[in-house]
Order: C-alpha cells, then structure tokens, then sequence
C-alpha cells in the first residue's frame, strides 16, 4: 500500500509544474496535498554510526506530528508531506535540519561540546539538567585531565563549585575530605556517597585502625586513605556531583552527605582505537620552616654558657663549625610520580567494547613513602536483539602503600625539627649516628623512616552485569546485579633499634587481614516518550543489597631476628583479635 501510494505521489509530483501553471482550484489542492502525505521513516545515528536512542524527530511545520527514536535509532512518523523539514535533536548533540524526500532517510548528528552540560546521570537513570529540580554539578573528562592526581577525590580541589575538597595528609595515594553538604551531624561521618556505573563504592575504612594497623597512622585521626585511590581517573568520562534534597532522594539515608556518580569510558562503533596516557611529574615541599644552623645553634648555645650553663667544647668556637645537618632537608625529597595507561575501543553497531590496563607510581615527598597501583577494566554493551540488551562492567585493581607514621607527636616530621643540627645522619662506617649529645635522645630521623615499616596493600573488584528489556517501545525494564569485593593486608614492623642513648630492646611486627563482600539486586522500570512540546518519564524499582566484612589481626613481639617478620613466630605473648559483621538492605522507589 505503502509503495502504491508513493508511486501515486511521484507522479503526481512530475505532473506537479505543468498543474502550477494553470489557474486550478481550492479542491484540486487539497487532493495534491494528500496525495503527497505518506509514512516518513528514519534513523539517527552519531558521527561514529551508533545509533542514539531516545532523539526527537518532529516536523518543524507541525511541531504536534513528531516520534523519538527507538532502541536501533530508528523513528516513523505518518501523514509526512513530501519535501517537508524534519528537525532532529538529541541531548548533548547538535540539532539539524533535514529536508524529507520521501525516502527512507540517515541523520547524523555531531557532538555538542557546549551542550553536553545539558544531559546530567541522576540515581537510575538520566536526565535533562533543565528538568532536573535539584542542585547537580557536572565534573568532565577535560576537567579531570587538566591535573595530575593519584586519586579521583583529588581532582575536586578547586574544580566543582559548591564542594570543599581539603587535602588530609600529605601521603602519596592519601584521600581529600569531601564536603558536599555542609557539616553531618549524623554518626558525625560527612563523607558523599560514591557510585561507579550504578555500584556503590565500599570504601573500607579512611584511617590506618580501619585496615588493623593500630595507631600507626593515628588512630581516630582525619581519613588519610583515600577510598578511590584503587580507581584509575583516566578511566573516567565524567562525574555528577548531587547536592540538594531532591537530587539526592532516591538514595535515601545514604545520599544524606551527596551523591557523587562516577561514570566510565564505553566503547563506541567502529575499528579498533588504542590510546596511551602517561603522565610525569615531580613533588616537592616548597616551604621549610627556618631552623638554626650548626654554627647559629653554638652560638645559641654560648648565649646560655655566658649566663652560667655548662660549656661544652664542641661548641666553644662557632666560627670553625658548619652547617651541619639540615633535617628537614634529609627528611624531605624530591617525589616523582608517573603514569601509565593503554586503552583499546571500538566495536560494532550490535557489539561495543572498552578496555583499559594502567599502572601508577607515586613517590612521596617524606623519604622511604610510596604509591603504587596496577588496575584494569573491561566495559562491554551488546545488543542482542531489538528488545534485548546486555551490559558488563568490571574493573580490578591492586595497590601499594609503603606509610609513614609522620605527623604524631613521635612522627618523623617532629624528630626532624628538634634533632640537633650537630648530630650527622651516618657514622663513618655507613651505619646509623647515635644521638646523644647533651641529653638529647631523639632517634635518628632517617633511621626511623627507612628502618620501620607500615604496609597496606589493597585487591578491589568491582563491576556490574545488566539487561535492558525493552517489551514495547518506550518502556524498559532494567535488571542488574552489582559487585565489589575488597581483600586488604596491613603489616607493620618495629626492628631493634641500638642508637646511642636511644634504643629499642624488642622488635614487633602485626598483620592484619581484611575481607568485605558487596552485592546488590536492581530491578526498574522506565517510561519516557515525547508528545509534541511535552516529554513525560516515569521510573519504578527495587534494590536488594547485602553486605559483609570480616577482619584478623595478629601482633607479637620479640621476633629471633629482624629478617624475621612473622608475628606468630615472636616469643611474646600474641595478641590476637578477630571480627566480622553484616548488612542488608531492601529498597523501593519511584521518581
């Protein structure tokens, strides 16, 4: 019927001069103009051939008559006059203009780099920033490469308006403290919500007694592990930070501090496109406080032996003396840090991919820190039919962290400021210096950095499979199971340590093990359709989650040697202590 009518229609068409010609009636019009009208039928598509689901196509004469595109791209529109104008838009892409011949037509439609701002990932699911009640802010891709960052919370300091970003140690790989909504009340725990892809992000802890390494980084101090520091950023293609009330709602008591939903990379259609990322850069303390030399501190010191203090020879001449040692200096490095990522995406219309593999290392500026991490990532989307599609997310990694115990009142820094400039930082043979002049009794700076050790290595393997269920047009049903399991080792050693009037009779070392499981259920439902200058959309789910921790430590003392770092093998009385715990949730929602 289709291809009799457009035949009518081309003939008339080619008779259509000769009749424009010659005065004809209101009547005759009318016939031609129906004649002419017919099924225009489509498809849209981005500049790589992907076809975008959800674009409006309406006639720019009769904005009423109008179709949004279905999960393949394609729309049809009935009762189109032939050479009508079509005008296509899509979020976050440029509108066009398309003159319809008749014919089954391709639009492509271009990026919008201003426009992009314009789509904003709420909780499941997305929407237009200019529908959206709630406060949101878009953190892009350019943004987050514009710096060079260990760790994704790093890139918020000074970049998104609205969130205070401090940073809380100075440690490689060390975490910002986000502050999206104002100071908490509640379990006075003011850190956002993080959610990568839909999963939620278990952090594990943000203090050294959260991995079982005691007191070593200061027990009940401000979060100095960063949670996000096992993700690499330039995996990352956006972030959507929620504010207010209404944008955090559909997480219930867990966006109460923000919601931060972190996005990755996707494949897209077409060959095979691999890229290499790698960053250099170095770190350095640009500010020392002004302590006294070797010779202002025997001049200091003559101050006090001319009011009755009892000399000392050493310091009797301060013009033969030098400089001495410079603490800070020994204490303080130059930090390099580097990265490195190879990524390869592409795919085909039905069948999408990307995958990436990274590895990072990140000197600290305090002597014997470090960072390192190795991570990996899988994303894949294939459309295994018209009305069925399949997502996967996984994404491993496997970090490092070489700490130091450097801000407490017997941290390195504070050794460094009120050890005497006099005392060198090696004996002649090579070995460690004493400290023992005039009472002073501070253990070596340098021996305590590279000599003692507190270790954190962290395994995390997070991800998400999905099926997109599309029975009828405009309606999907979204299924989904999340993952992200955690397994983390923290080690410390204490060696025997004979420095002069300093020393330490027992060495001591702990392990501590941990382990936490997350999984989580989501079934919802979405229907959005376009009617003429009105769009409606409407979501309803379920979430079902259930998580686990469990946690080992062991600690002993008086070890046979200090090659031997095996705590059960001290001879000390172990310590030994063990946990676990568990929580679940059931959820409903509706926006």
């Amino acid at each position: 019927m289709i291809k009799r009518l457009m035949s009518v229609s081309t003939l008339v068409l080619l008779g259509s001069f000769t009749v424009a010609q010659a005065a004809s009636s209101p009547i005759d019009n009318d016939v031609y103009r129906v004649e002419q009208s017919a099924t225009c039928t489509g498809k849209v598509v981005d500049k790589s051939g992907e076809p975008l689901i959800g674009a409006n196509v309406a006639v720019k004469a009769n904005k009423t008559q109008g179709s949004i595109t279905d999960a393949n791209g394609v729309f049809s529109i009935k009762g189109v006059a032939k050479g009508a104008t079509l005008r296509v838009s899509y979020i976050g892409y440029k509108a066009v203009d398309v003159k319809w011949d008749g014919t089954n037509v391709t639009v492509t439609l271009e990026e919008d780099d201003n426009a992009l701002g314009e789509a904003v990932v709420v909780g499941y699911g997305t929407m237009k920033r200019s529908d959206l009640s709630g406060a949101s802010v878009t953190m892009g891709e350019e943004k987050i490469k514009g710096t060079i960052v260990s760790s994704l919370d790093q890139s918020f300091q000074g970049r998104v308006a609205g969130v205070t970003a401090v940073q809380t140690s100075g440690a490689p790989g060390s975490s910002s403290s986000i502050n999206v909504r104002g100071v908490a009340t509640i379990n006075a725990n003011k850190e956002p919500l993080y959610v990568i892809d839909g999963v939620i992000v278990q952090s594990g802890g943000q203090s050294g007694a959260d991995y079982g390494l005691g007191d070593a980084l200061g027990n009940g101090q401000v979060s100095t592990i960063s949670p996000l520091s096992t993700i690499d950023p330039a995996d990352i293609v956006s972030m959507e930070i929620l504010k207010d009330a209404s944008a955090t709602a559909i997480y219930g008591a867990q966006g109460a501090n923000g919601v931060i939903l972190i996005t990755t990379k996707r494949g897209k259609a077409g060959e095979a496109k691999f890229s290499y990322n790698g960053t250099f850069s170095a770190n350095q303390q640009t500010k020392r406080l002004d302590m006294m030399d070797l010779r202002e501190f025997a001049e200091y010191y003559q101050s006090f032996v001319d009011q009755g203090h009892p000399a000392n020879a050493y310091y009797a001449d301060p013009s033969v003396l030098g400089k001495g040692t410079n603490w800070q200096d020994a204490v303080f490095q130059t930090a390099l840090q580097h990265s490195h990522q190879v990524s390869a995406q592409g795919g085909t219309d039905k069948v999408k991919y990307y995958a990436s593999g990274s590895y990072m290392n990140q000197e600290g500026t305090i002597i014997g820190s470090e960072f390192e991490r190795y991570s990996f990532r899988a994303n894949l989307d294939a459309q295994m039919k018209k009305w069925l599609k399949f997502t996967m997310n996984a994404a491993y990694s496997n970090s490092f962290d070489n700490l130091k115990l450097a801000d407490s009142n017997e941290g390195i820094l504070n050794y460094s400021l009120t050890t005497i400039p006099g005392i060198p930082i090696y004996n002649i043979d090579g070995s460690y210096s004493s400290v023992s002049q005039e009472g002073y009794t501070n253990p070596n700076p340098i021996a305590m950095a590279l000599m003692e050790d507190i270790f954190l290595t962290r395994q995390k393997l997070n991800g998400s499979f999905a099926f997109d269920v599309t029975p009828i047009e405009h309606l999907t049903w979204h299924a989904e199971l999340g993952y992200d399991l955690g397994w983390s080792k923290g080690e410390t050693w204490e060696p025997t340590i004979h420095l002069g009037t300093w020393s330490r009779d027992n060495n001591t070392a702990s392990l501590s093990n941990n382990h936490n499981t997350y999984y989580a259920l989501k079934n919802y439902v979405t229907y959005a359709n376009t009617f003429g200058k009105h769009s409606m959309s409407g979501m309803v789910g379920q979430e079902l989650w259930d998580s686990r921790w469990e946690h080992s430590r062991i600690q002993s003392g008086k070890l046979p040697s200090d090659d031997v770092h095996n705590p059960s093998l001290g001879a000390a009385t172990p310590q030994i202590s063990s946990g676990f715990g568990s929580t679940s949730m059931a959820s409903f929602f509706t926006r």
